[in-house]
């Protein structure tokens, strides 16, 4: 079989985790409860099925610096530095194409640096199907069975089974859709043919590279340039002419929606985006009215509430329902849990003036 590449995308910002993730330390190198940051679970996660000579980060050229405190093992020369964010698309076709120079037969498999997976023996499982599907030249996603009419991930149709392998089934996709609204996300889930899109994709470098040629020809034209000057002295200058006038376009908009094929596997894997406080609080344990806290905290009636701590200052509560609260050095923020999506607003608002 082909031989695997991991490549992490670790280029977010993470705004909905604002104060705590900012654009110079965004939320892929923030702690989880067990000390290791999200990065680094993201590579202890694939390490039996690539060593590091296989594994990749695209990152911002700003952000590269802490990939290499955070992922120590790793090559200097495997981390790519985009000098500013272009969206997945562009990533995914220069790391392939840098990949393919290697080796033009690998898979890869591209994950997010910033995810949570408690299932992990059952994630590597679905990823060995993969990369057996994706070594015949399927297109390959893993979709999150879904738990809830969630409204706040977008969703993929599948269709009849096609294949099985490792405890998983493989289904023929149908088409990608948006974040849907509460009534049609319940209607997904009535229907039973949808999954989460988990941004997780697995395919023969080759083959992306040819759907890249034949839908996204502008962005291949420009990385192949990058790519001709790699190792020579025009190579950083190149780069930074080049990469902004890239069209910053994400893979699901740019190949996945106008692809004639590809295929899904449903997994169950304890998925977690952590994409805002509520979710990052989920990771914490819990007493039996639902508190939640990191660092110093006391607390009186309660319930369903999540504290974040990062000073020495003492934070007492009282009474409160359904609450999150972050107190950082110079900043507190305290937040409706129905509203944590709003975060995002906050930060976009205090990156602006700054």
């Amino acid at each position: 079989m082909n031989h695997l590449n991991v490549v992490i995308l670790a280029g977010g910002s993470g705004t909905r985790l604002w104060p705590l993730s900012t654009p110079s330390f965004p939320k892929q190198f923030l702690p989880l409860p067990n000390g290791n940051s999200m990065i680094q679970e993201t590579l202890v996660r694939v390490a039996p099925l690539a060593d590091p000579a296989q594994t990749w980060v695209v990152t911002g050229h700003n952000m590269a610096g802490l990939v290499e405190e955070h992922l120590p093992a790793l090559d200097p020369t495997h981390i790519l530095r985009e000098p500013m964010g272009r969206n997945s698309a562009p990533a995914i076709a220069w790391i392939a194409a840098t990949i393919a120079h290697h080796d033009p037969e690998a898979v890869m498999v591209t994950l997010s640096a910033d995810h949570v997976i408690t299932e992990v023996e059952t994630f590597r499982q679905a990823l060995q199907l993969a990369q057996r599907v994706a070594s015949q030249g399927q297109l390959v996603t893993l979709g999150i069975l879904p738990t809830a009419p969630e409204t706040g991930y977008g969703y993929i149709r599948y269709a009849e089974q096609t294949g099985e392998g490792f405890g998983h089934r493989v289904f023929s996709g149908e088409h990608f859709v948006e974040k849907p609204d509460r009534a049609t996300a319940q209607s997904y889930l009535d229907d039973g043919h949808y999954v989460w899109n988990s941004g997780m994709f697995i395919w023969q470098v080759q083959t992306i590279l040819r759907e890249m040629r034949l839908h996204q020809p502008e962005i291949m034209q420009r990385v192949e340039r990058i790519l001709e000057a790699t190792g020579t002295s025009e190579e950083k200058a190149l780069l930074n002419e080049i990469w902004p006038s890239i069209p910053s376009i994400s893979i699901d908009y740019g190949i996945m929606e106008k692809t004639s094929q590809f295929v899904v596997i449903p997994a169950n894997i304890g998925w977690n985006d952590v994409g805002n406080w509520e979710q990052y609080g989920a990771l914490f344990p819990s007493d039996e009215q639902g508190v939640k806290r990191m660092g110093t905290h006391e607390d009186l009636g309660s319930q369903n509430i999540f504290v974040y701590n990062n000073t020495q200052r003492q934070i007492f509560t009282i009474g409160l329902e359904n609450v999150v609260v972050v107190e950082m050095d110079d900043k507190t923020v305290i937040c409706h849990i129905n509203d944590v999506q709003r975060v995002k607003e906050l930060a976009e608002k205090q990156n602006s003036k700054a």
